[in-house]
């Protein structure tokens, strides 16, 4: 990731002015994602993917957040304000687009999943998925409702990848996912178009952001 990459050229050049030399920035990386639903094929539109769900139920993949380096031994105080401080200076260089602007698009994107839900195709693909659900032997009124009944336990159960194998066979036969996200982008090709202006000047603001990580990167963050 670009912001990452200009992240770590700045705190490191930062550190060595401090008088940390030896400071490599290893460790300095982003973190991935946390383990939630997003990290699964499954969601309201049912399930992609059976290998997935034989395997993963409805529990995302374990994931570890990296660690960034330990001080230096006996580095004391004057290593730890000078992290603290290079982190404030690498933000305040960094910058970021308008967060008006990214409010928006995730309100935007809230509205448009409301309104794909409550859509009427999307309500007869879900009742027949529910109709197939129950004939394979797993009661469920949505997909996400099934979800939730598995994501108590810390580990998925026989019985959970037998209902999230369901769930993908049944998402396929009513086409429910490629109805959710025909109906989804409809609603969201709507959105775009009566907040076409406010969109815009996000897009600027994002490409402006990718400019200017773009000459820190270039320029090895040095200055």
């Amino acid at each position: 990731m670009k912001e990452i990459q200009a992240r770590n050229m700045l705190v490191v050049s930062c550190m060595h002015r401090a008088g940390f030399s030896a400071f490599t920035g290893d460790g300095l990386q982003a973190a991935q994602p946390p383990d939630n639903a997003t990290a699964l094929p499954a969601g309201p539109w049912g399930y992609l993917g059976a290998e997935a769900a034989a395997t993963l139920g409805f529990h995302p993949p374990k994931r570890t957040a990296p660690r960034p380096d330990a001080a230096p031994v006996g580095a004391g105080e004057a290593y730890d304000n000078a992290r603290v401080d290079c982190d404030r200076q690498a933000a305040e260089q960094l910058g970021s687009p308008p967060a008006a602007g990214a409010e928006l698009v995730g309100r935007l994107f809230d509205e448009s999943m409301k309104a794909a839900a409550k859509d009427a195709r999307v309500v007869a693909a879900t009742r027949a998925w529910t109709v197939c659900m129950t004939a394979a032997g797993f009661e469920a009124a949505t997909p996400d409702e099934l979800a939730r009944k598995y994501q108590t336990t810390p580990e998925a159960t026989p019985a959970e990848l037998a209902a999230a194998r369901a769930d993908a066979d049944c998402t396929a036969t009513s086409n429910l996912a490629g109805l959710w996200f025909a109906v989804l982008a409809g609603y969201q090709r709507q959105l775009i178009d009566r907040n076409a202006q406010a969109l815009t000047a996000q897009q600027e603001a994002v490409r402006a952001q990718d400019a200017r990580l773009t000459r820190l990167i270039g320029s090895g963050a040095t200055s």
